[in-house]
């Protein structure tokens, strides 16, 4: 790893493959298929730095009108 990619590196990710770890270990210990699947979930999601697996599903959607400002105009009641 060089000096320029070890900045990105957060401690979410970190905790993805260490999950990822301890379920592929798991999954050798016992031979438990399901074990393995997840771990290779969780490893997949450290290395490639992905938070969400269903593109863009936990993005907020983008707003319709960016904070644009209208006049108004008052009228007097009396």
């Amino acid at each position: 790893m060089n000096a320029s990619t070890l900045p990105q590196w957060n401690w979410l990710r970190v905790l993805r493959l260490a999950v990822g770890a301890a379920f592929l270990y798991e999954g050798w210990r016992s031979g438990s298929g399901l074990a393995y699947a997840i771990g290779a979930f969780f490893i997949v999601q450290g290395v490639f730095n992905m938070g969400c697996p269903m593109l863009g599903a936990c993005s907020a959607p983008p707003t319709s009108e960016p904070n644009a400002t209208r006049d108004v105009t008052f009228e007097e009641v009396l």
